[in-house]
């Protein structure tokens, strides 16, 4: 049985959080599998996986980092698993940790393959709390009021790379930044790990899926295409099946099969 609920953040940690995922999964039978399809994604993932003392478990406890991914990714559920993702904006982890993004491979990394140092206590109290569901945000959006509270958000680049998940408008966003266009590129791939264009298709791509889950009874595909600046239904077809593997109306029909959909996941 499958238990996915995403939440926003104190509103006070929304430039630099997109959103609290939690997921529970709890096992019906033996030989029960799950699969769930994960679209790309262009943010860095906290991953809190937490489980109790079983020590045959494989799926271990502990914090990891996600990179972001131009990949489809498949997540398979053969055991009881409770876990909270975290997903920072474009940028945030380069501004939080020095780490530039670029050079992370595609892969789940432990934190500390990257030296970085949490309190894996928070782990226990995860677990503690978890029947809890707004105690548990609350105790999320406490604990990163304290990582975030010492860093400035005057960096000009990062609050563009912001916008530009927000309004997608790539050309404005080479013209708010004061750099050369191969500069930006440059800095955004550093500070990012994928690059502006990347950026600016995902969420785009995210806003059509949005509309479609509205308006699912009576979807217009033309309509979404020339809401989001697509050249035409074509391209805007063309591209979802990139990031999908499906047409608009396949997904529709295989749409539960897909993690970010079922669980709202659109910002």
């Amino acid at each position: 049985m499958f238990s996915f609920k995403t939440f926003e953040p104190h509103i006070k940690l929304q430039k630099w959080i997109k959103s609290y995922w939690i997921v529970d999964y709890k096992k019906i039978n033996e030989t029960a599998i799950q699969e769930k399809i994960v679209i790309p994604y262009d943010n860095v993932c906290l991953l809190f996986k937490i489980n109790n003392s079983n020590l045959n478990s494989s799926q271990k406890s502990g914090i990891y980092i996600c990179p972001p991914s131009m990949n489809r990714q498949i997540l398979k559920f053969d055991e009881n698993t409770y876990y909270i993702d975290i997903s920072l904006y474009p940028g945030v982890f380069y501004k939080l940790f020095g780490i530039p993004v670029s050079q992370l491979e595609d892969r789940v990394y432990e934190i500390n393959e990257l030296s970085l140092n949490f309190d894996l206590s928070i782990l226990e109290t995860l677990y503690d709390i978890k029947e809890n569901i707004q105690t548990t945000v609350n105790y999320l959006n406490n604990y990163f009021f304290k990582i975030f509270n010492n860093i400035n958000n005057d960096d000009s680049i990062l609050m563009n790379i912001y916008q530009l998940t927000k309004n997608y408008n790539l050309d404005n966003f080479y013209l708010q930044n004061r750099l050369s266009v191969r500069q930006v590129q440059r800095k955004v791939k550093e500070f990012t790990g994928i690059t502006p264009k990347d950026i600016q298709k995902i969420n785009r791509f995210y806003n059509t899926l949005k509309t479609i889950k509205t308006n699912k009874n009576i979807v217009d595909f033309g309509n979404i295409a020339t809401e989001n600046n697509f050249y035409d239904q074509s391209s805007f077809i063309k591209e979802f099946k990139f990031f999908t593997g499906f047409t608009p109306k396949q997904f529709l029909e295989n749409s539960d099969n897909f993690l970010q959909y079922k669980c709202n996941i659109f910002s």
